[in-house]
């Protein structure tokens, strides 16, 4: 190489490198920050970031066209509303807010665990357990009291499953 094209060279380089350690060291406290959280807390700050971000919710909102219309209902981990083992989900996964259950016969057109669904005026719900058999075209919103359940009633929404 000649010595005009490495003096040019040599500065871009250590710029991009300081560069590159700046960005570094700013995830690295942002990491850090984040794993003074709790596991719940930790999972509200990325559900903000994700919900805060408006081009990450235009894209949702262009693929989230309603497929489905939906009853709504709440349930809680309360023995009487789930099986032996309240605290464990049909996908082998606690249950926990910010999750559902939905019927089978949605669960059956690909509506499966792990999956996101958007229901109009609720929010963004991750696919986490059943609802018993006898349900159809339902979906239940976990939440975690009794009395907040029956708060929230039972409803109809506008349910689009997404891409993400």
């Amino acid at each position: 190489m000649t010595r005009p094209v490495q003096a040019a060279i040599l500065p871009a380089l250590a710029a991009a490198l300081f560069f590159s350690l700046a960005a570094l060291a700013s995830q690295r406290g942002e990491i850090s920050e984040m794993k003074r959280l709790t596991q719940s807390e930790y999972r509200a700050e990325v559900a903000h970031m994700l919900v805060s971000d408006p081009e990450y919710l235009r894209r949702l909102e262009q693929q989230g066209k309603p497929n489905a219309l939906v009853t709504v209902t709440a349930y809680n981990a309360d023995p009487a509303q789930t099986d032996s083992d309240p605290d464990i989900a049909a996908s082998m996964r606690h249950v926990r807010p910010g999750t559902i259950a939905v019927s089978r016969d949605l669960f059956d057109r690909g509506w499966v665990f792990g999956r996101k669904v958007r229901l109009e005026g609720l929010g963004i719900f991750e696919i986490n357990d059943l609802m018993a058999a006898r349900h159809n075209h339902a979906v239940d919103v976990f939440i975690g009291s009794n009395s907040a359940c029956v708060a929230f009633g039972k409803r109809r929404a506008k349910a689009a499953l997404l891409n993400i």
